[in-house]
């Protein structure tokens, strides 16, 4: 059951390295509103080499957010300038926030600005 587990968390790191390596030649679609992006996302975060985690987002409307990875918990907010997105989380870390809307779907990348980590969350359905 183990093996499994890991295939499937190997599988879907995979997917989203490939998914990340698509859009990291795409501009990614101005956020001016913050309605574009609310709501629940999911997906993964790599973390240095180490293996990747499953990575839960909440956007709220008040532009606060939750993050939830493993046994880790993260709050902050997003902040929107000229269609460009940012977020900071409890005045730790902070960067950019990517988002794409296309024929694939819509996804959300969070890059921080010194590096270490980045996260790649689709919508839940």
């Amino acid at each position: 059951m183990r093996a499994i587990r890991v295939a499937g968390l190997a599988a879907l790191g995979v997917l989203a390295l490939n998914l990340l390596a698509g859009c990291a030649s795409a501009p990614g679609v101005p956020v001016t509103s913050i309605r574009a992006i609310e709501g629940k996302w999911s997906g993964t975060i790599a973390v240095g080499m180490g293996t990747q985690q499953f990575y839960y987002l909440t956007i709220n409307p008040d532009a606060t957010i939750v993050a939830t990875w493993g046994s880790n918990w993260q709050w902050g907010k997003i902040m929107l300038n000229r269609g460009q997105a940012r977020f900071e989380f409890s005045n730790i870390t902070s960067g950019t926030l990517l988002y794409y809307d296309g024929p694939s779907g819509r996804a959300i990348q969070m890059t921080p600005d010194f590096g270490g980590w980045y996260v790649y969350v689709t919508p839940v359905k």
